[in-house]
């Protein structure tokens, strides 16, 4: 809410000056910032012809009402009152069950190495791929992206925002008599904050600039209690002037400011933060009150992405995605399903009220006396009793009601509405007897075809995003140390460590730790160290732990040797993944590269035949000694070039050698 001020009979304002008077650059500052926010809320009820000429807040209304499935209230005229006013759900149950498809699993943001032959490209790749897969299956992940999908299929516009937070609290630590308090970090409210935001919250100036990076400017303002705002700026020395209901406003005249009563009343305050992004300038706004860095000339970016050269500029921690686009990237918009669907979902509401009024006439037809008089509804009710003259004729009015073409053309629009969106026999199970792995595999990619450009614009729009968003993070914040208190009283580097269990590896379950340490900075390792140290940590992590440590500060450089990619959009089930695992096996088998070498013909025993099955437990039912059993069966096994227990070890041991950087 942009506050104006009250002006008298004679001119002058009646609103009283504000305690609020901040300097000239301050000032300034807000001034500029506020023609900015009226930009974005004019860009709010625009009219656009992308629209039909309707604003994106009215758009979003129709949409939202379609979505909920809205039923208008019935009409107050009683001669109109047993009209149909109900709404078809169909709407609702297509985006759910497209929603469904896109979501039966969950698409990660997937981290690659970007040349698939070079070392410390894979060996960046496969720490990052960890490092987002820990920090979304710690935070709320995939309850937002579930969300995610659904509002970017229900609204014109969608925001998804990515913000990194560490959270501090103090504890009480002793006991009644001898007590401290502590500062200690909060991990519930700490690491990565993943948030849909509504479209009115995020305002942007230039709807013609596709690209979110490339916006002047973009504001994210909303509506927070006065004691969330206060755990954030408590320590700022103009908080004082913020009060819940006042609203500090800049009067252009005398360059003083005016309180203001908020109109919306609801005892919040509102916040904007400004993001400059061309300037690298971001600050906060609360009531009209400047809460930033007093030297409003350094105020850098939160969110800051790193370059080949090192250095970091500022990216928007925002990303907009819908579900199709409008037109060549020029709006800043998108077309909704929900949108997609209303004219089609309009003549099923308007035939079915139609057909249900027919057949409310054809069970209750109007009544044409002669010499009967009129006859009111009370007939219809019944053991009632009409008295009527000798002669009086009465007859329905019959043939003027006939629901049967208003039905059809509901149908015709409902088969029209699976043309645009997803045809039913891609929304559940498909029919038929069973199916081979191939046969599955292009049912699959027929449903994922059908959902189109759907599909790829939340993977890419959203989920690819989302993904390098949290790389930078993870990069400018979990993999740097901490100062701390070590045992002795010492200082010390702490780092994080990463831990993700339960992880399917070599046909057994086992817990991946990621350790970030500088314990091997500045150090040059030969082969042979780095193989020691690679056995070192084999044999640390034993039968159930894959242990691999990191050194941040290259790390960090070689950021740039990976890429980001919204996993497959091919839906995963048991079922399917036996009936495909089994047909390799079966042809695996039969390959004499793999049966003439009894480890490989372990392995694919173990992955594709138990695998599928035991989930995580398929090693134990493996012999240890395949040299041994397979003697029996193949003369000369045991002289299988490459077999042994050692080349395993060597294999196992060769990724955490590369991670040793």
């Amino acid at each position: 809410m942009i506050p104006s001020l009250s002006y008298g009979k004679d001119g002058r304002i009646e609103n009283l000056v504000s305690s609020y008077q901040p300097g000239q650059e301050i000032s300034e500052m807000l001034s500029l910032s506020t023609l900015d926010l009226q930009s974005g809320d004019e860009l709010l009820t625009r009219p656009f012809e992308e629209f039909n000429d309707m604003s994106i807040l009215d758009r979003a209304s129709l949409d939202q009402k379609d979505w909920l499935a809205w039923s208008d209230s019935p009409s107050e005229n009683p001669d109109e009152s047993f009209m149909f006013t109900g709404t078809s759900g169909i709407t609702r149950n297509k985006i759910i069950s497209t929603a469904a498809r896109l979501t039966e699993q969950v698409i990660y943001p997937r981290v690659f190495a970007q040349n698939d032959e070079d070392e410390e490209d894979q060996a960046s790749g496969y720490v990052m791929e960890r490092a987002v897969e820990f920090n979304c299956r710690r935070n709320n992940y995939e309850e937002t992206f579930l969300y995610g999908v659904i509002s970017g299929l229900v609204n014109p516009i969608s925001y998804f925002m990515v913000d990194y937070a560490k959270s501090y609290l103090e504890i009480l630590e002793g006991t009644a008599s001898k007590y401290k308090r502590t500062k200690v970090l909060d991990e519930m409210f700490s690491g990565f904050r993943h948030a849909l935001l509504p479209l009115d919250e995020v305002l942007l100036t230039n709807p013609y600039q596709f690209d979110m990076n490339l916006q002047p400017v973009v504001m994210h303002r909303r509506r927070v209690s006065y004691h969330e705002v206060k755990s954030r700026h408590k320590n700022h020395p103009d908080f004082e002037h913020v009060k819940p209901g006042i609203i500090s406003t800049l009067n252009s005249t005398d360059s003083l400011f005016y309180n203001v009563d908020d109109t919306i009343g609801d005892g919040l305050v509102e916040e904007t933060r400004f993001m400059y992004r061309g300037r690298d300038l971001e600050f906060s706004v609360v009531n009209g009150i400047y809460l930033s860095n007093p030297n409003v000339d350094y105020n850098p970016f939160k969110h800051r992405r790193v370059q080949k050269d090192g250095t970091t500029v500022p990216v928007y921690p925002i990303v907009k995605y819908g579900a199709e686009p409008i037109d060549a990237k020029r709006f800043y918009a998108y077309k909704s399903l929900a949108s997609k669907l209303s004219n089609d979902k309009e003549v099923v509401d308007r035939m079915t009220q139609n057909a249900v009024d027919a057949s409310t006439f054809a069970a209750y037809p109007s009544i044409f006396t002669m010499g009967a008089g009129k006859l009111d509804r009370s007939v219809f009710i019944p053991a009632t009793v009409q008295d009527l003259p000798k002669d009086a004729k009465v007859s329905p009015a019959t043939g003027f009601a006939n629901p049967e073409y208003a039905y059809r053309a509901a149908q015709q629009a409902k088969q029209d509405i699976n043309e645009s969106s997803m045809d039913p026999q891609f929304s559940g199970v498909q029919g038929g007897g069973n199916k081979t792995a191939r046969e599955s595999i292009l049912l699959q990619q027929n449903a994922i075809a059908n959902l189109g450009i759907m599909g790829r614009m939340i993977a890419q729009g959203m989920v690819k995003s989302i993904g390098e968003l949290m790389v930078d993070d993870i990069i400018r914040y979990q993999s740097v140390g901490e100062t701390m208190e070590l045992a002795g009283g010492t200082l010390g580097m702490k780092y994080m460590t990463m831990v993700l269990n339960e992880k399917v590896i070599d046909g057994g379950k086992k817990s991946i730790v990621i350790r970030f340490t500088d314990a091997w900075a500045g150090r040059e390792m030969s082969k042979e160290e780095e193989l020691d140290k690679s056995l070192g940590l084999l044999e640390e992590g034993g039968d159930d732990k894959k242990i691999y440590e990191v050194n941040p500060s290259v790390w960090i450089r070689r950021k740039y040797l990976i890429e980001v990619e919204a996993d497959a959009l091919k839906p995963k089930n048991d079922s399917f993944e036996r009936t495909f695992k089994t047909e390799l096996y079966d042809r695996a088998i039969m390959n004499p590269l793999i049966a003439n070498d009894p480890e490989k013909l372990a392995d694919v025993t173990r992955d594709f035949l138990f695998e599928p099955t035991v989930k995580g437990e398929g090693a134990k039912y493996i012999p240890k000694d395949t040299q041994k059993v397979m003697a029996g069966i193949i003369p000369g096994a045991q002289n299988t070039p490459g077999a042994g227990v050692a080349g395993q070890v060597v294999r196992n041991g060769a990724m955490g050698s590369k991670l040793q950087v």
